[in-house]
């Protein structure tokens, strides 16, 4: 290669790198806009409140000198005639009863995990992931405070390990350990003493060991009667407990109403619509329907019925209750309300950047609070879509442009071209038809400066 091809071809790759690093520059003080990606998000209506149990509730009397013992969890569904509680003389007596049925369980636990038709079969792998399923579900329920589910997980986690210590060889057989549970069962047996006294409900319910005084005060056709001053009223004085010869109630029926002091302008209550219900002291949600908003003197101030017919341990465990309200859930393309504008026909959009290029895209509203609205999503090119990125600081208007004259079906032909020049101008008497870019050449005299304005109009 002789010394003047290889100056051309040297002289040729530096005017390349000249112009990359030119328009590299270029582009960096030209972009001086700020973005932010267009993502889906989720949004709600949400109202909290101090909630008030309402429910047909009967008190259970009976003799109860003595300690009282449930055999049965609140919540529980009870047939007339069965027993709702004991009653003994310490609480030494429960302890032995109650400890004679735990070693009973456990020695069941253990024969089951030595059945030969789960050991001989069950592969250590599998039951291997088993074991780690009921760990993460243990420590979900730990972290929800699920209590009452955790107590059957415990159960179902002890009885893999047995099984998988019986499989890998670590043990033959239980027989041993359940013959030590049964030695203990036979000396406790020997402490066991019967309950003075045995009390039955007399309907069918469901039964809940504690009363608060509202008992009959509270019921499901009284509500209407409920004012804010007795809400609060019963808010402020509410305390489980026990008095007299009550040892519990009988929920009639498993529908029960809450009722709570709103402020009737903070959301869309709509009597007759389903809500969502949050409880600050359980995992547990539910689906209610509002009943009524009971207005007051006070505009502020009124007195929301939600109706229910979901009944659980929880659910029962108390009269006044933390609650929140989920009222409308929804999804939709997250829109930074800054960005929002209107273009020449007052439609509402944002401008986007493709590229080095810019775009109008309009948004449909469902959802807006004061930082940011929610965009429905839809598949129309025209709308905002997911991961555009929206303009939120910057001026586009000499980045824009917007024909008049020519209607285009390609959603990439709307978007403005940054080598555009914009002052060109044709002849009318160019033909039309030619190829090259004559659908982009604008009428002579024509200007897009009226339109620009019109465009960035907010």
């Amino acid at each position: 290669m002789n010394s003047i091809t290889v100056r051309i071809l040297v002289f040729f790759l530096s005017l390349f790198i000249l112009i990359t690093v030119f328009s590299q520059i270029s582009m960096q003080f030209k972009d001086d806009y700020v973005t932010e990606a267009a993502v889906l998000y989720s949004s709600a209506e949400k109202v909290s409140f101090q909630g008030v149990y309402i429910r047909n509730e009967t008190i259970v009397r009976g003799s109860a000198n003595g300690v009282l013992s449930y055999p049965n969890a609140d919540g529980s569904k009870i047939a007339n005639g069965s027993v709702v509680a004991y009653v003994y003389s310490s609480d030494d007596d429960i302890y032995v009863n109650n400890r004679i049925e735990e070693l009973k369980e456990q020695v069941e636990l253990l024969k089951g995990a030595q059945n030969p038709g789960t050991t001989e079969t069950a592969e250590p792998t599998f039951i291997s992931s088993l074991i780690d399923q009921e760990y993460q579900t243990i420590a979900f329920l730990i972290a929800e405070n699920d209590l009452d589910a955790l107590a059957e997980e415990r159960k179902q986690f002890q009885t893999l390990m047995d099984i998988y210590r019986i499989i890998i060889n670590e043990e033959t057989d239980y027989n041993d350990a359940i013959d030590r549970l049964n030695s203990q069962i036979y000396q406790l047996e020997a402490r066991r003493k019967e309950p003075t006294n045995v009390i039955t409900a007399d309907s069918t319910g469901y039964f809940i060991s504690y009363t608060d005084g509202y008992e009959g005060k509270l019921s499901l056709d009284k509500v209407d009667d409920l004012t804010v001053d007795k809400v609060k009223d019963i808010i402020g004085s509410s305390d489980n407990g026990r008095s007299g010869s009550s040892i519990g109630k009988m929920v009639d029926g498993y529908e029960w109403k809450m009722a709570g002091i709103v402020d009737p302008m903070a959301a869309n209550f709509r009597v007759g619509s389903s809500i969502t219900v949050k409880f600050a002291s359980t995992p547990d949600t539910v689906t209610a329907v509002i009943d009524d908003l009971i207005e007051s003197d006070d505009p502020n101030e009124s007195v929301i019925i939600l109706s229910c017919d979901e009944l659980t341990y929880n659910l029962v465990q108390r009269r006044v209750e933390r609650v929140e309200l989920i009222l409308n859930d929804y999804e939709g393309i997250r829109v930074p309300r800054k960005a929002i504008r209107f273009d020449k026909d007052n439609e509402k959009g944002v401008y986007i950047l493709l590229g080095q290029r810019v775009a109008f895209r309009k948004i449909n509203p469902i959802y807006e609070c004061d930082e940011y609205i929610l965009s429905q999503i839809t598949s129309d090119s025209s709308y905002i879509s997911v991961y555009d990125d929206i303009i939120t600081e910057g001026d586009v208007s000499s980045d824009l442009y917007v024909e008049e004259t020519t209607s285009r079906t390609q959603d990439e032909d709307d978007l403005p071209d940054y080598n555009k020049n914009r002052n060109d101008k044709k002849d009318q008497g160019d033909d039309e038809n030619q190829d090259g870019d004559d659908s982009e050449s604008q009428t002579p005299g024509q200007t897009n400066d009226t339109e620009d304005e019109d465009i960035f109009e907010d």
